[in-house]
């Protein structure tokens, strides 16, 4: 029963205390007097993967530019923040990590934009996800010098020759809430030598050791209430709280992950339990700044949660807005006007976009992508194009599309290489990117010259049930095990990125190996306005 007992400002309902006296020394009317010094009511606000959506979300999910008429955004986040904060003095504020990345913003204006706004955003601790090391180790040392607030990353363990030995990040925080310690436990993203630019020294601690180990080492320290704070996605984060003991809550992030009213992916909070059988609250406030993540615990004397409430709430137009953060918005969003004002194309495709969409299946953008760099390297030997959900990173916009809008749907400045694969290793590669839970993630293939049945419901590495090779008349032919295709990736897959071991050490085929954004720009100036894409490539059966 999720009722809150705010243990040392009230006295707990006829209910809870029916409830509760079923549980040895819980909270109780008669205890009164001890409530205070040994009842913790807590509040933490939580934000994930705010990929620099600095001004907030429009009404198609794409990033805006003024956040004055738009959802979310840094400024309606940091009010709401410090008005939760002036007037309860048990409000804790964490971010999951995955700040990097994402829009224009940026794209252009790169981590110091971020460093700034952070001089201005009241959390308490924040945790790196994969994206925090796109630029590689050395920015981010960097970049951790300049924040304000505790970096946290306990599972983090740089050897000699990482830049990261010296960065500017501690294992956990211990705070004094009402008279009581709470530690919050950072665990990153362990991924990112595959996922981003992390250098090869970048090591990492296994996850669920790192954190037993955590916990006991706070417990020796008379800390009763543990937060851990991940970014290594809803099912991680689910099952870590099912492996450890002494954890109370998981703030976590990366599978951008909506909880709540009409989630598939559960209620707000998900209820795990540890291995000896306490409670363990999962939550996440999906992407993009468009929630902000309230959840109240009330903990009884041993620091056990007792009952709890909250959600993810959407930070609609209307809210208070931060005017310091608003002006720096302002400011950088003036940086990006040569950007928004050069042209490079048009469209009035209706069809499924944006970066949630090209993770589930076809999209305008996955699609427009795998299309350009197909349409540049056939006349070098290409057959097929490859590119994975995870690289588009927002929609396209109906209409007049500028160079800005081109640089927030494709940011990373991939270049694009050749490689030549047998069919096997490229059913191989289209296995691993239906590998994930329900088929769908990051990892999905959007292809050209290429179309493949999913069934999602059979095991991994069996989900891929025919994939046919499409000539230039789209001709189709079954994909051979034994015979060897030309592919144009980004030299990201190239070198296994996203966990595409199959795509190292292909052989190469010479090409110039452009910028992929420069490809894509090419050919939406050809294609004017751009056509609809041909047929279905990924097939859900």
């Amino acid at each position: 029963m999720n009722i809150l007992c705010h243990c040392a400002k009230t006295v707990c309902t006829v209910l809870l205390l029916f409830t509760l006296s079923l549980a040895q020394e819980g909270c109780s009317h008669t205890q009164r007097p001890s409530l205070e010094e040994d009842c913790l009511a807590l509040t933490i606000l939580h934000t994930n993967d705010t990929h620099s959506h600095i001004a907030g979300i429009n009404k198609y999910g794409n990033a805006c530019f003024d956040d004055k008429e738009c959802r979310g955004g840094l400024s309606r986040i940091a009010s709401a923040i410090r008005a939760a904060k002036s007037q309860n003095d048990n409000v804790i504020a964490l971010d999951a990590g995955d700040q990097f990345q994402g829009t224009l913003f940026y794209s252009v204006n790169k981590w110091p934009m971020l460093a700034a706004l952070a001089q201005y955003m009241p959390y308490d601790a924040m945790t790196l996800g994969n994206h925090e090391f796109d630029e590689g180790c050395l920015e981010l040392t960097r970049f951790l010098e300049d924040i304000p607030f505790p970096v946290l990353a306990a599972n983090l363990k740089p050897e000699k020759g990482c830049p990261m030995l010296k960065g500017n990040y501690a294992p956990y925080t211990v705070l004094t809430v009402r008279g009581q310690k709470v530690a919050i436990v950072g665990i990153a993203n362990n991924e990112v030598v595959n996922l981003a630019s992390a250098c090869s020294h970048t090591l990492f601690e296994d996850t669920v050791n790192c954190l037993q180990r955590t916990v006991k080492e706070l417990e020796g320290q008379g800390v009763k209430h543990i937060i851990a704070l991940t970014h290594i996605g809803l099912a991680d984060d689910r099952e870590l709280g099912r492996s450890v003991d002494g954890v109370d809550i998981i703030v976590g992030g990366h599978s951008h992950s909506y909880l709540g009213p009409d989630s598939e992916e559960g209620p707000y909070p998900i209820v795990e339990y540890s291995p000896s059988g306490q409670p363990v609250l999962v939550v996440s406030a999906k992407r993009a700044t468009q929630y902000l993540g309230e959840l109240n615990v009330s903990f009884d004397k041993q620091g056990v949660p007792l009952a709890w409430s909250g959600g993810a709430r959407e930070l609609s137009a209307s809210e208070p807005r931060n005017a310091e953060i608003s002006a720096l918005v302002k400011n950088y969003a003036t940086i990006l006007d040569e950007y928004r004002n050069i042209k490079v194309g048009s469209h009035n495709i209706s069809m499924p976009d944006g970066m949630d969409a090209c993770r589930e299946d076809d999209c305008l953008g996955g699609s427009l992508i795998a299309d350009a760099m197909l349409e540049y390297a056939r006349p070098f030997g290409a057959h097929v194009a490859l590119c994975n959900g995870g690289s588009v990173r927002a929609a396209l916009p109906a209409g007049s599309i500028s160079r800005g809008d081109l640089l927030s749907v494709i940011p990373f400045g991939n270049t694009l290489v050749i490689r030549e694969l047998t069919g096997e290793l490229l059913l191989a590669a289209l296995e691993h990117g239906v590998s994930e839970e329900g088929a769908k993630g990051p990892r999905l293939l959007h292809t050209a010259g290429l179309r493949y049945v999913v069934d999602g419901t059979r095991p991994a590495g069996s989900r891929v049930v025919k994939a046919e090779i499409l000539d230039e008349k789209d001709t189709a032919t079954s994909l051979d095990p034994k015979a060897h295709y030309g592919i144009i990736i980004t030299d990201y897959l190239a070198r296994g990125g996203d966990a595409y071991e199959m795509l190292k050490n292909s052989k190469v085929i010479p090409s110039p190996e452009p910028i992929d954004i420069t490809v894509v720009e090419e050919y939406m100036r050809k294609h004017l306005p751009l056509p609809q894409p041909k047929g279905e490539r990924i097939i859900r059966k």
